[in-house]
């Protein structure tokens, strides 16, 4: 206790000494005017990054109000050509069936000089009214119970709804509509997108599967045999078996 009040009270003298020849207020200036000029230059070299690059920004120019029939949880909306898109997961209770206005509705956006506003737009005549959606939707909610509309999404010329089947995180099914270049024209193509929303691939090389022959005994009897796996790259992926 006595060595750190002993060391407490030094740097109090030692602090009191530099603060009375003004070596504290010298430093501190100093470092303050550094400071100022670090920022007049980052701002400088800013400055020549957005005149050279350009820059975009994301404000917020508007906002709507979306109702829906039911109670319900939002997932998510998209925008496509004149269309928004929202999606939802709505509690049924006693209701047996689902049906395509229990999941989406499909909105035109409307803007009144800076005032935004959206129509209802039934499904007569757009991308959702395809015969074969329907039937694959109702196929989908009929054999799975407990289906949960998860993510919409444009990516790659392409309208992509995410639906959870099951337990595990892999468990989804996607159904895709192909938009064209000026987002006139959409078209259901099938429920099999999921390679269309995966993440994309942890490694930058594809693992080459091991098989009997790459096998090598071990020399001890606690590790029975090794495997390697040579990869496109030329790494090596070493695994023990015991």
């Amino acid at each position: 206790m006595s060595d750190i009040h002993d060391t407490n009270r030094e740097q109090e003298i030692l602090d009191s000494a530099v603060a009375q020849g003004g070596a504290y207020e010298i430093l501190r200036k100093r470092l303050t005017e550094q400071g100022q000029q670090l920022h007049v230059k980052a701002t400088e070299l800013n400055q020549h990054r957005l005149a050279e690059f350009g820059q975009s920004q994301m404000d917020i120019i508007g906002r709507i109000r979306i109702r829906t029939e039911n109670n319900c949880q939002a997932r998510d909306i998209v925008r496509v050509g004149e269309w928004l898109l929202f999606g939802y997961n709505v509690f049924l209770g006693l209701k047996r069936e689902t049906h395509l206005e229990d999941v989406f509705s499909l909105y035109r956006l409307i803007d009144n000089n800076g005032e935004f506003d959206v129509e209802a737009v039934a499904y007569e005549g757009t991308f959702l009214n395809d015969n074969r959606f329907i039937q694959d939707f109702t196929e989908l909610y009929t054999y799975y119970k407990n289906t949960q509309l998860l993510q919409l999404v444009e990516r790659d010329g392409k309208l992509l709804a995410s639906f959870q089947i099951g337990d595990r995180i892999t468990d989804v099914r996607v159904f895709r509509w192909s938009i064209s270049s000026d987002k006139q024209r959409i078209e259901y193509i099938d429920n099999r997108g999921e390679r269309d929303i995966a993440l994309p691939p942890a490694y930058d090389f594809d693992w080459i599967k091991t098989q009997r022959e790459d096998t090598v005994n071990g020399a001890f009897s606690s590790y029975q045999h090794f495997r390697y796996s040579l990869c496109r790259n030329h790494r090596w992926r070493f695994d023990c078996q015991m």
